[in-house]
């Protein structure tokens, strides 16, 4: 399913919830964050690729660290069954922490 997603699969989806699913020492757990931008990278050298890649940018809380990996994430609307993005922290923002799922 990962391959059939496009940055016009997220546009819409900007500045809406997803919740990501993991599980830690204490038990299974729900994190907020909010798909902050969906930006388009490499066009010029896309034209052998399958699609145009992009990249999302998602807002996690401050107090909550995530390690690059692979998350479950859904969102109410567009992904209710949920997606597994590999995620990568980027930055610490005053608002919280920024994750980038690039799409190749």
């Amino acid at each position: 399913m990962l391959d059939q997603l496009t940055i016009e699969t997220f546009e819409p989806l900007v500045g809406t919830t997803f919740w990501l699913h993991t599980q830690d020492e204490t038990g299974r757990r729900k994190i907020q964050l909010r798909l902050e931008r969906a930006a388009k990278v490499m066009e010029s050298e896309a034209a052998h690729l399958p699609r145009n890649p992009f990249s999302l940018y998602f807002l996690g809380p401050g107090s909550i660290y995530l390690e690059q990996k692979i998350y479950h994430l859904t969102q109410e609307d567009a992904f209710p069954e949920g997606l597994d993005i590999f995620l990568v922290p980027i930055s610490k923002e005053a608002n919280g922490y920024q994750y980038e799922a690039v799409f190749v």
